[in-house]
């Protein structure tokens, strides 16, 4: 029974020295309150931390959609420029260059006519002056001027200027000036009538003997109008006519000029042919052989 008491005594006494042992390790409560408010200011600052990172990611993408927005507008106004562009390349560019160059070429042609127009002024008052002069010298008691009538008439007329240079130089050979031209129409000055016609009938009886001098006289004429379909040129009573089967030349009687259905001779090149053929063998010369080749057709 002693033992039993002992024992018991021992335990009761360990239980207390164990409860002591246990008060003296656990905090008091006011440690445990303030521990729980800094757990709870902890967990309200925690739940703060949430909300602003969640408004954060939700500004963030907010500003993400919007410069999504902002690119898309960007890409569609940089498409809309192009497109501008593009139009602007193929539509206004051209139509503005056709304009330029038409004035460009209206301000050529107007430029060309002036300069045409001031070369026939300055060739008119050149011709006024020498009627003068001539006129002057007629009244002291020289010779008065003689003017010859001449033409220059070909198709295709694209190649008339070509022919210009060798009809202006043949009659040049022949003592005649340009006085004035009108068109296919021109009126030369130098020689009388009477001596062309026979210095012409010279001419056509040199090449019908095939004289060398004679035909180098004339083979530039000659080689321009067969560059040509149809056509002549005619130089007072002296005529080379040019049609699609035959070249020929022949001098006219003066007293045939005057009648007036000599005048055209050269509209009508066939009809030309055909009254010079009528003519003596020593006023015609039939040329289409000369110069080793026969017209085109």
């Amino acid at each position: 029974m002693t033992v039993i008491l002992v024992l018991l005594c021992l335990a009761i006494a360990g239980r207390e020295l164990y409860l002591a042992f246990e008060r003296k390790r656990t905090p008091g409560a006011p440690e445990i309150a303030d521990i729980r408010t800094q757990l709870r200011a902890l967990k309200g600052t925690r739940d703060e931390l949430e909300d602003f990172r969640t408004s954060q990611v939700e500004r963030l993408d907010r500003l993400t959609r919007e410069q999504d927005r902002d690119r898309e507008a960007l890409s569609e106004a940089d498409a809309r420029i192009r497109s501008l562009i593009s139009q602007i390349n193929d539509r206004l560019v051209p139509d503005v260059n056709q304009r330029l160059n038409r004035q460009r070429e209206a301000a050529d042609l107007q430029r060309e006519a002036v300069e045409r127009l001031a070369a026939e002024v300055a060739g008119l008052r050149a011709h006024l002056l020498g009627r003068l002069d001539q006129a002057v010298a007629a009244s002291l008691g020289g010779d008065p001027a003689d003017v010859i009538a001449g033409s220059l008439a070909v198709q295709p007329s694209a190649v008339r200027p070509a022919l210009t240079g060798p009809f202006e130089r043949f009659a040049g050979q022949h003592g005649l000036r340009v006085e004035m031209t009108d068109r296919d129409r021109y009126y030369l000055s130098g020689r009388s009538p009477r001596g062309l016609e026979h210095d012409f009938t010279d001419l056509v009886r040199a090449l019908r003997a095939d004289s060398a001098a004679s035909i180098e006289k004339i083979r530039p004429l000659l080689a321009a109008l067969r560059d040509t379909d149809r056509g002549g040129a005619q130089i007072g009573p002296f005529l080379v006519v040019r049609t699609s089967e035959s070249l020929m030349c022949g001098v006219l009687p003066l007293a045939e000029l005057l009648r007036p259905e000599s005048a055209g001779l050269l509209d009508d090149p066939s009809a030309a042919a055909r009254r010079l053929r009528r003519l003596p063998a020593s006023r015609f010369c039939d040329l289409t052989a000369l110069g080793g080749r026969n017209p085109p057709r």
